[in-house]
């Protein structure tokens, strides 16, 4: 057995730059518009004006300044202005109608503005989902692993190594829009024992098999499963509703290239998901505490249904109901700043506490297009430190560690590394408000011991449903 020590991974902070001193262009108009009104009213009426246009300036330079769980008060107006909106339009309730004639080719969803298109590949069988306001076709394939925290230090290694390398080939391709990992704990995990004993049992069982039986019957009420789905966004010229015979070729032969290149890092391809097995991924992301979805679920997988989403979504501030759950959607706001096991997540994405599902996003970026982000930001570094330069203003140590973060982007890409844009959303599922506020406690426990650092979403639970919970490849946030 390999006894070298494993490999750490080590993750940039959150970049907080801005267009000037660390001042977003929201914070710099609202200064200068504080500015305008203080002289203007300076000039036109002395002290008196000063006095009498206070409440103008002082609530300017206050957006401008102060901040509030993280953010300061201009970054805020946007979705403090969009929940307003939605809420008096109707926006944050949607009630399917039942007797509404659907498209087993259709899905209307909430968080998602517009339809998506839904076809089966010739190839493959897998379920493409069409988005024709962005251009994109998404696929998803069921992934599993041959374990690995329980491995040797030399086999994590080469597996951390093995996906490294395939992020690096989907920064190589340019059709290769958006990457959408999901990890996810789902009822019916006894779902195939119980149809396999109510197949095989004996009409008059023995002792032994009504103890069996007994025992299955107690599993069902707790027994879940662990899924953990690839989905893949591939650009896909405008033409019409549904793309044309070559556009499909080409996405699979993308995906055909993305999934051999997965056993480079030890992990197996269970099957693309088709449009049943994609029926019941979505039903089950909406009602994720019914284990009875499962059976129903795969009982349809020969039939041709409509696709189904909700029956009822109520949104709130900070929470979002789908029809017999709650959820809650967090943001990884910060990752671990040392240097940890690659296996970090395992508190968060293992612990029985909660019914849970982790979802990491990346957007692949070209190496041209990463080196000219990176010069830039460099470039930002640098004028910000000549301008503290200049008026006195000392460098913190936040601001001398991004600008290492970037050195160190810039040196992976030289080795050959992709860069990405990544963000990591948590959702946390519940029957009840009670045991969705005790799921929540529990979950950012978790996240401390993985030393990550949540923040719940606010204003936008919707959306950051649809991208979180649904393997559908959805734009970061």
């Amino acid at each position: 057995m390999n006894s070298s020590p494993a490999a750490t991974v080590r993750f940039g902070r959150l970049e907080r730059r801005g267009v000037m001193l660390g001042l977003s262009a929201g914070q710099l108009g609202a200064l200068a518009g504080g500015l305008v009104v203080l002289v203007a009213a300076e000039y036109t009426a002395g002290a008196l004006g000063v006095l009498v246009s206070a409440p103008v300036w002082v609530t300017l330079t206050s957006v401008a300044l102060i901040t509030v769980g993280g953010r300061p008060l201009v970054a805020w107006l946007p979705i403090v202005g969009d929940w307003t909106l939605r809420r008096v339009l109707g926006r944050t309730v949607h009630v399917v109608r039942p007797l509404r004639e659907l498209s087993s080719q259709v899905l209307e969803l909430p968080g998602i503005p517009g339809q998506l298109q839904v076809f089966a590949s010739s190839a493959t069988g897998a379920a493409y989902v069409v988005d024709t306001r962005w251009s994109t076709v998404t696929a998803i394939v069921e992934v599993s692993g041959r374990g690995f925290v329980l491995e040797d230090s030399g086999t994590q290694d080469r597996r951390v190594g093995g996906w490294g390398m395939v992020l690096a080939s989907l920064c190589q391709q340019p059709e290769i829009v958006r990457v959408q990992v999901l990890q996810r704990t789902s009822p019916g995990g006894t779902s195939k024992v119980r149809r396999w004993w109510a197949t095989h049992a004996l009409a008059v069982a023995p002792w032994a098999s009504r103890v069996v039986a007994d025992l299955i019957a107690d599993a069902e009420k707790v027994a879940d499963r662990q899924e953990c789905l690839l989905a893949v966004a591939v650009r896909a010229p405008r033409a019409g509703r549904r793309p044309s015979a070559a556009t499909l070729t080409a996405v699979d032969q993308h995906l055909a290239a993305i999934v051999d290149s997965l056993a480079t890092a030890d992990l197996e391809v269970n099957g693309w998901v088709t449009p049943p097995r994609l029926r019941q991924v979505l039903w089950t992301s909406y009602d994720p505490t019914g284990t009875a979805v499962a059976d129903v679920g795969e009982a349809i997988e020969q039939l041709d249904p409509p696709m189904l989403g909700p029956m009822g979504v109520a949104e709130s501030w900070d929470s979002v109901r789908t029809d017999t759950a709650h959820h809650v959607v967090y943001w990884v706001q910060e990752w671990p700043r040392s240097e940890v096991h690659p296996g970090f997540l395992q508190p968060l994405l293992l612990t029985p506490e909660a019914r849970r599902s982790f979802t990491l996003i990346a957007e692949p970026l070209p190496p041209a297009k990463a080196f000219r982000e990176i010069r830039r930001a460099k470039v930002e570094h640098t004028a910000d430190a000549a301008q503290r330069a200049r008026i006195g203003r000392l460098e913190d140590e936040s601001t001398r560690a991004e600008a290492a973060d970037l050195v160190r982007r810039e040196q992976d890409l030289v080795a050959g590394h992709g860069d990405l844009r990544f963000a990591g959303l948590v959702t946390v599922s519940a029957g009840t408000r009670d045991e969705l506020d005790a799921a929540c406690r529990a979950t950012e426990a978790a996240a401390g011991q993985a030393m990550c650092e949540l923040r719940r979403l606010v204003g936008q639970q919707g959306q950051a449903h649809a991208a979180a919970a649904l393997p559908l490849a959805r734009g970061l946030l």
